[in-house]
Order: structure tokens, then C-alpha cells, then sequence
């Protein structure tokens, strides 16, 4: 961690994307933006992004949010093991597609689209479509679902 004036200490995560930011800005790294994703010990989901002005007293910012649920289901989904492919059939499971759809967008049979869905619900644990998108895109320590 960074010390500050005070003595405290900035997290790990926001000094590497403040560092990438001035990198940009300086054009010691290839142009693009200064972001990283961060799982807190809370269990909460957390967005980086960072930025540097222009001139001698360059000034950087780092502002921290909650990450998006749609950046966060991938990495849920890879943490599970599964393949591209089922995620492609996660993702339409999500978007609420009946098997006949599902297996209509991916050009597969109806039988594979199931297939699929049996050896998801196997890596994630759950029996149904509502528990896989519950498990993917709401996990139980989401705060903003307590309290319901």
C-alpha cells in the first residue's frame, strides 16, 4: 500500500491503475485506459478507473465504484470452469430464451442446447435457469438484495 500525508494508506489496486494512468499519459504505455476490477474482502465487486491531466502539476484520479453485474458474470462463469460456449448459452439464459432460441442463436439442436445446460448446472450447483442466473449475475452477497 501507498502511505499518504497522514499516514494511511491507499489500497494496492489504486495505486497500479493511478501508476498505469500517469504511464498513459506520459506515452510509457500504449493508449488506452487505466481500469481493473477489484473483489473486495466485503465479497463486493468493484470498478476502477483512473486518469492523469495534462501539464507539470498533473493531477490523477481514481474513481471507484460498484462494477457492473454484466462485466462481473463472466468472470463468475470462467470461475466455474465453464466453456465459451456455455456461457454463450448462459448469457442467453439470462436474457430469458426458451431452448428452441437459445439453440436458434447458436445454430445448435435442441438436444445440444440441453446438453449444454445439464453440464452448466453440474460446474455451478443449481437445478434451474432462475437458480444459474441468480448463482451468475445476483450472488448472495450482493447488499443491494438484502433487506427484500
Amino acid at each position: 500500500m501507498a502511505p499518504l500525508q497522514d499516514g494511511a494508506c491507499l489500497p494496492v489496486a489504486v495505486t497500479a491503475v493511478a501508476c498505469q494512468a500517469r504511464r498513459i499519459a506520459a506515452g510509457r504505455a500504449a493508449a488506452g485506459t487505466a481500469r481493473a476490477r477489484v473483489h473486495t474482502a466485503a465479497g463486493r465487486w468493484l470498478v476502477l478507473h483512473a486518469s492523469t491531466l495534462a501539464g507539470p502539476d498533473a493531477t490523477t484520479t481514481v474513481v471507484v465504484g460498484p462494477a457492473p453485474m454484466d462485466e462481473i458474470a463472466p468472470l463468475i462463469a470462467g470461475a466455474y470452469g465453464l466453456t465459451a460456449r456455455e456461457r454463450a448459452v448462459c448469457r442467453l439464459v439470462a436474457r430469458g430464451l426458451a431452448t428452441a432460441a437459445i439453440g436458434a442463436e447458436l445454430h445448435l439442436s435442441s438436444w445440444t442446447v440441453q446438453d449444454h445446460l445439464k453440464a452448466i448446472f453440474g460446474k455451478v450447483g443449481v437445478r434451474s435457469r432462475g437458480e444459474l442466473v441468480a448463482r451468475l449475475y445476483f450472488p448472495a452477497d450482493a447488499p443491494e438484495l438484502t433487506g427484500w
